[in-house]
């Protein structure tokens, strides 16, 4: 039956929205900059995850963080946060963003039609609110311009689990 399941996975054709990657030069003066990083543990397979959104000025409008039990790995941690400030972006009311992050290879699979099993849950969620916003797309950033999610992550780490 697994076989099965995973055949048919690979004949289906995809109905998501085109995810658009572009660099941070491109974006519109209406378009918000996110940036989402994860830090995780490998003894605990904990991870933190931080985001923060700012308009295009740089102001910062929103910021935010969570942690998270029983993740297997850094790249999901990494697809965590991207979930968790999509959703807090949503919130906020945000149509237009562009989500950095600094895990190259993140960017890579939400852009492919091919997710590793254990991404592929949260992958179709990241694509499920994707489709929810007018303007999205996604773009890797190097790590030193990320040191504010980074923090954000790394204080959701170490802080007591309130979850």
């Amino acid at each position: 039956m697994a076989r099965e399941w995973g055949l048919a996975q690979t004949h289906t054709t995809s109905t998501r929205p085109p995810l658009h990657r572009h660099t941070p030069t491109l974006i519109s003066s209406a378009t918000s900059i996110c940036f989402t990083d994860a830090a995780w543990q490998v003894e605990t397979n904990r991870a933190g995850c931080g985001w923060l959104i700012k308009d295009h000025g740089g102001v910062c409008l929103a910021q935010g963080t969570f942690s998270f039990n029983d993740t297997s790995s850094a790249l999901v941690a990494e697809a965590l946060a991207v979930r968790s400030a999509l959703l807090n972006a949503l919130e906020l009311g945000i149509s237009r963003i562009c989500i950095n992050t600094d895990c190259q290879a993140l960017v890579a699979i939400i852009s492919s039609d091919h997710h590793p099993a254990d991404l592929h849950g949260i992958i179709r969620d990241i694509e499920h609110l994707s489709s929810s916003f007018d303007c999205i797309s996604f773009a890797f950033i190097f790590r030193n311009l990320n040191y504010e999610a980074d923090s954000l992550a790394k204080t959701a780490l170490y802080s007591p689990s309130t979850n």
